[in-house]
Formats: structure tokens, C-alpha cells, sequence
């Protein structure tokens, strides 16, 4: 790489051979520019004679210059935030990190990204952070609280996240706490997590039933606070608002990394600071040669861009209960549909056992309908809308899981797992018609429809942060309820027809594809086999009328 300390000394040399060497100033500019030292290279530009300032390429360098200063300083250099990031910084650097090649970027007060200071390649090590300045859980669990917890053994729900969040809160209240200057930098607010939303805000995901995983986050979090206060004592100093912002703080900012062999979860200074990009522009991991935390590139990228690090890909329920932001068009979105048994049902009890006594199944269809949650959906529901002799599932489920034939109760004992192919032409018809009551249910719980919820979206420009989020939720879940409706009437067409007409009406379809795993993979080769089948050979289910 380029030396550029050595090539503002060469520069230096020639305009001191010639005052009017315009080469030299651009050169200089371009170093000092490369270095991060901004204010230098448009202070030398504004210096040099007139005849250089008045050049065209000159003139083109200081405004790229002014512009990128500009947005390097939004806020004053006496601003609370500016004052927090520089002592963060000498913090930083006198523990022993490097970071020269990018930059932390002010967005504003609360809103920041790091960027590149220079043009960088793929590989390139971006940031090194040493082992002394990373909170480890081993750290935590140290601490006077945290080894109190231990010793109590508690059975806490995320046993993780509490011991780091209460060496957190420790820390925050001690003026003289080796990390405050890290602390200092974190979020103030975590008001943008669900947990946090005031009755108006949860309004505007009524009908969702993302609402019972944030009520349970809350119970769960006052659960773990609760035991924590009741086996530590002094800990009550903390309040459960203050433990609950610092659980948002850790499950949003945490890492898991392998030090001297062993898993460990931690807090890693700077690490935490990049902003989310699906695509994964960054990677990171904790290197034992170099005893410490080091980002890369896994890509070239340009002087200026921001860099991003990907957090993996999570349903936008996952990223808003635990990051605090959701993403628009996310193909990982997933949605919960319960199915129960039916008490009406005259092969109830059976069934119920056959479920260890538990008479419903909550399944996540993910937008991808080829993720195998679309076919344990379809296998339950089949079981669920089951009737007739209950000899053709005992005769299925030892074919897939037995070798012979057995009893009633290696039945039960068997049953668990199996993923059922449809098993007649009417109780798949119930199937998908089950299917669509169930999404056209869940689509009526919310007030507005998927199209009114485009249309906010793209119409609604005061919409806040938090309103934004909780329409690009509930929308993705109308989506995925809306696919289901649609693969499942699509079913109810295809299964009416004789097999070659089906064939043949699925293939002019342009979404043929998003149906696959149903279609081509579960009702073909049962139609198929309707034509071919045996009727004597009653251990097949696909020939139950029922």
C-alpha cells in the first residue's frame, strides 16, 4: 500500500523547490485527503498562490474536499456527542486499537455509520480491537453480581444476556469504571424496541401476532429481573426499566467468539457501531495470534463508503424485537399460524394423544415457501383434518419410522416426526380449504389491509420510526398470509383436474416456482400415484376416500 505519510513529504520538497507547482499541491492535497486530515489538505489548497487556487482540477479537489468535511463534522466539535467520541477515541487508541483506515461518521446527535477513510481491498483488516478492551461474559460473571447469580444457580431464561446486563448497569453507575468511556457511547435510548412501545405505538401492530412475542420479551425480561433481585439484594438498586434497556443493549450489540478455545459472548468497543446491510460487506472474528478482535473487507471498497455488517438472515420479527429495526421487502419474513385439533372430532382423543396431549401447534411459514416449515404446516394440517379409520395413519407411520408393523402404543411413540404426504383427495381438499380459513382469520384480526398498508408506506411521509417499522411488520405478514391463500387455492384448481391438464395449467403459471415445494414435490406424485395404485394394497394411504 501506498505510503502517504512519506508522500506529503515529497510534496512538501517540491513546492519548497517551487511555490507555483501545482502537482505538488494536488499530490499533498491527495495524501493529507487519504491520511483523514481534511482540514490540512483544504487549508493548503486556500494557502497556495492564486494561480493554483484558480486551477480547474484544484478547484474541483477543494470541493470534494469541503463537501466530505462537511459531513465528517454535522455536529460542532463541542457538541456532548463529539465530546464523548473523542475521549472514546484516546480510550480506544491508548488501549493498544488500530482503526486508521476508517472512521466513525455523525449522522446525527443519535444516527452514525463507519466509513472508509481510504480505498480499501478485500481482506484488508479494517479494525483490531486487543483483548483487554472486550467485556466478556467470563468478566461478567465475575463481578460481585454476577458471581452471586452463580452461586445461587439460578434458572434464568436468558442466562447470557443477564449476566452481561447487570455488569452494565455496575458499571454505569461507577465514575471511575475502566470502560466508561466505551459506556458513554452507548445508545441513551432504546425506545425504538417494541418492549418500550407506548399503547399508541403497539396500536399500530394491532392484529399481529407479533404483539404475543413482544408481551412475552416483557414477561420474560421481569421474569429473569425479578430473580435476579430476589437472590441479589442490592441489585434492587437497578430498576427493571433500567435492566430491560440494558437487555436491548446487549441482545442488539452482543458477539459470539472463540478465545482460547472456548465459546464466549462479548461486547466489543467500535465492532458494534456498523450500521446493517443484508449483503456481508464486513466479517469478524477473534484472532489468537494477535490476542484480540479484528474486522476485514470482504470486498474493495471506496474512500468515503459507509461499511456495513450483516447480522445474518432473521425474520423482520427477530431484528424489530432484538435490533430494533425491521427491513422492507425481507424474503425471511415468517408468520405464526396455529393449528388446533378440532373437539368435535370423533377421532379427538386419539389424535390428542398422538400430540402428547397438546391440542394445537403454532408453525412459522416463512415467505420462502420452500423452507420445510411449509410442509410440516401441510403434514399437521393433514393430520388435523383426518377422518375415517385411523389404521391408515398407523399403517403410514410405521412404514416411515418402523420396520413392522406394532402396537397402539409404539404408535404414539412412533408418530413423532413424521411428516405426512397428502392422504386422499377429499382430506386434502380440507386441507387446503383449512388453510385458507386459517390465513383469511388471521388477515381479519388486522384493521387495515396489505394494500393499505403499501399505500401508507408510500403515501405517509410523518410517519415515525417506530409507526414506519410496525407497518413494514404487519405487512409482511399479510404478505405471506396472502401466498398461502393464493398456493392453496391453486391446489384446490390443480387437484380437480386429471393429472396431465394439472401438469399443464401449473407450468403456464409466471409463480410456478414460489409453489414448487407444494405442487411438484407433494401434489403431483400424489396424484400420480392415483392413477397407478393398487386399490387391494390398503397399507397406502393415498387411496383413503376419506
Amino acid at each position: 500500500m501506498r505510503d502517504f505519510d512519506s508522500a506529503v513529504q515529497d510534496a512538501d520538497e517540491a513546492i519548497r523547490r517551487n511555490n507555483e507547482y501545482l502537482c505538488g499541491y494536488f499530490r499533498k492535497a491527495v495524501a493529507l485527503r487519504e491520511l483523514g486530515r481534511l482540514d490540512e489538505a483544504i487549508h493548503l489548497i486556500k494557502g497556495a498562490p492564486q494561480k493554483i487556487r484558480e486551477d480547474e482540477v484544484i478547484k474541483g479537489l477543494l470541493k470534494e474536499l469541503e463537501d466530505e468535511y462537511a459531513l465528517d463534522n454535522i455536529l460542532p466539535e463541542d457538541h456532548p456527542e463529539m465530546l464523548r467520541y473523542n475521549k472514546f477515541i484516546k480510550w480506544f487508541l491508548d488501549g493498544g486499537a488500530r482503526f486508521n483506515k476508517v472512521k466513525l461518521r455523525f449522522y446525527s446527535a443519535d444516527h452514525r455509520g463507519i466509513h472508509a477513510k481510504q480505498k480499501l481491498k478485500r481482506k484488508e483488516v479494517l479494525i483490531f480491537i486487543p483483548k483487554e478492551l472486550i467485556i466478556t461474559l467470563e468478566i461478567a460473571k465475575e463481578a460481585p453480581v454476577g458471581d452471586k447469580i452463580k452461586r445461587a444457580k439460578l434458572a434464568l431464561l436468558s442466562p447470557k444476556h443477564c449476566f452481561l446486563s447487570t455488569y452494565l448497569l455496575q458499571e454505569m453507575r461507577n465514575p471511575d469504571s475502566k470502560w466508561k468511556p466505551f459506556l458513554d457511547m452507548l445508545p441513551k435510548s432504546t425506545n425504538n424496541f417494541p418492549i418500550f412501545f407506548t399503547e399508541e405505538e403497539m396500536e399500530w401492530l394491532k392484529g399481529s401476532p407479533f404483539q404475543e412475542q413482544v408481551k412475552g420479551k416483557v414477561k420474560d425480561i421481569a421474569r429473569d429481573y425479578a430473580a435476579i433481585v430476589n437472590a441479589v439484594s442490592e441489585f434492587a438498586r437497578h430498576s427493571l426499566k433500567e435492566f430491560s434497556h440494558a437487555r436491548m443493549l446487549i441482545s442488539s450489540r452482543i458477539f459470539g467468539i472463540t478465545v482460547n478455545r472456548s465459546f464466549t459472548d462479548a461486547l466489543v468497543p467500535l465492532a458494534d457501531m456498523f450500521n446493517f446491510q443484508r449483503h456481508q460487506q464486513t466479517s469478524w472474528s477473534y484472532k489468537e495470534e494477535s490476542r484480540g478482535f479484528v474486522v476485514n473487507a470482504n470486498e474493495p471498497v471506496s474512500r468515503g463508503d459507509e461499511l456495513y455488517e450483516s447480522y445474518g438472515n432473521k425474520c423482520n420479527s427477530r431484528f424489530f424485537l432484538n435490533y430494533g429495526f425491521v427491513l422492507e421487502d425481507n424474503t425471511h419474513n415468517e408468520v405464526p399460524i396455529t393449528i388446533s385439533l378440532d373437539q368435535k372430532d370423533p377421532l379427538y382423543a386419539s389424535k390428542l394423544k398422538m400430540l402428547d396431549y397438546d391440542d394445537s401447534k403454532a408453525i412459522r411459514i416463512a415467505e420462502d415457501f420452500s423452507h420445510k416449515n411449509l410442509v410440516d404446516f401441510f403434514s399437521f394440517l393433514r393430520l388435523v383434518k383426518f377422518r375415517g379409520d385411523l389404521m391408515i395413519l398407523y399403517n403410514f407411520v410405521f412404514q416411515q419410522g418402523a420396520s413392522k408393523r406394532s402396537n397402539e402404543h409404539d404408535f404414539y411413540e412412533t408418530y413423532h416426526g413424521t411428516r405426512f404426504p397428502p392422504l386422499s383427495v377429499k382430506n386434502e381438499v380440507r386441507v387446503l380449504k383449512g388453510a385458507i380459513s386459517l390465513a383469511k382469520n388471521l388477515l381479519d384480526k388486522y384493521a387495515t389491509s396489505y394494500e393499505e398498508d403499501r399505500r401508507i408506506l408510500e403515501e405517509n411521509k410523518e410517519l415515525t420510526f417506530n409507526q414506519r417499522n410496525c407497518v413494514v411488520m404487519r405487512a409482511g405478514e399479510k404478505k405471506i398470509l396472502l401466498k398461502l391463500i393464493d398456493l392453496a387455492k391453486l391446489g384446490l384448481e390443480l387437484i380437480k383436474l386429471p393429472f396431465k391438464k394439472a401438469k399443464e395449467v401449473y407450468e403456464m403459471r409466471e409463480d410456478k416456482n414460489m409453489y414448487r415445494i407444494y405442487v411438484v414435490e407433494m401434489l403431483f406424485p400424489f396424484m400420480h400415484s392415483l392413477r397407478t395404485v393398487s386399490y387391494t394394497h390398503l397399507t397406502l394411504p393415498t387411496i383413503c376416500s376419506v
